[in-house]
C-alpha cells in the first residue's frame, strides 16, 4: 500500500458534551486505523477557545495532555522499529484569541494563515523522513 499523511484536527466542538475520554478515544482511534494502512498522522492540540468557560479550559488541557502522551508512546515505538510514525502538533502557542473570528469558534484568516503553515511544516519534515527511509 502507498504511503500517506493525515492531519486530525477535532473534538473540540464535542469536548463539553463528550468529555474527556470519549474525545481522546475518538481521535485515536482515527490515529490507530490510519496507522494500520501505513498513514502518518499527525494529531492538533484542541484549540483553546477564548470565549468558553472554565470547564472547557480544563477538559482542554486534560484531553491535549492524553492526547501528547499516547502519540509519544507511539512515536517511541515507531522509532525502535525505525518508522516515521505519528506526530502531536501543539498549537497552543500559536493559535491565540486574536485568530478567532467573534464567535470565539472559527479561525479568521491569521489563525488559518499560521495553521496552514504549521501543517506545511509538518508535512516537508514527514516527506523528508520518509524520502530519508526509503534511500
Amino acid at each position: 500500500m502507498n504511503e500517506g499523511m493525515v492531519i486530525v484536527q477535532g473534538g473540540g466542538n464535542g469536548l463539553l458534551e463528550n468529555g474527556r475520554e470519549a474525545t481522546v478515544n475518538a481521535i485515536m482511534k482515527v490515529v490507530e486505523r490510519a496507522q494500520k494502512n501505513n498513514v502518518r498522522v499527525a494529531v492538533t492540540s484542541l484549540f483553546r477557545r477564548p470565549v468558553c468557560n472554565e470547564e472547557y479550559e480544563r477538559l482542554h488541557k486534560k484531553v491535549n495532555r492524553n492526547l501528547h502522551e499516547k502519540i509519544l508512546v507511539m512515536k517511541a515505538e515507531s522509532i525502535r522499529k525505525r518508522e516515521v510514525g505519528s506526530s502531536f502538533l501543539d498549537m497552543d502557542d500559536l493559535i491565540q484569541a486574536a485568530c478567532f473570528l467573534r464567535d470565539g469558534v472559527y479561525l479568521w484568516q491569521e489563525g488559518k494563515t499560521k495553521l496552514s503553515q504549521r501543517f506545511i511544516s509538518w508535512i516537508r519534515a514527514t516527506h523528508l523522513l520518509m524520502e530519508g527511509r526509503m534511500d
